[in-house]
């Protein structure tokens, strides 16, 4: 309704930043013209579905690239760019588990 969401973190890419079965509060990207690297998208990769991740890098071509906070992550690489339409909110609160 507000374009806020809960979601339940699963795994331990992000930790310790966000440790595993934490909750995370999510605000719509209705403006993806504000992302920035270094802040925690929710976004839908194409092969892997809903992830949390952090945003490292926006290339000359627009392109986001993201990776996880713990090396047991899959790398930035092997996740490939997404495009901004692929985002879906930015992380603005952890309640940790």
């Amino acid at each position: 309704m507000f374009g806020i969401n809960l979601y339940r973190v699963a795994g331990a890419s992000m930790q310790p930043r966000i440790p595993a079965g934490s909750f995370v509060l999510c605000m719509s990207a209705f403006h993806r013209t504000r992302l920035k690297v270094g802040e925690i998208y929710l976004f839908d990769h194409p092969r892997l579905g809903e992830l949390i991740k952090t945003l490292v890098k926006i290339d000359s071509a627009g392109n986001l690239w993201f990776k996880g906070e713990n090396n047991t992550s899959i790398s930035s690489q092997g996740m490939g760019p997404i495009r901004s339409g692929r985002v879906i909110g930015k992380v603005t609160l952890i309640i940790s588990a």
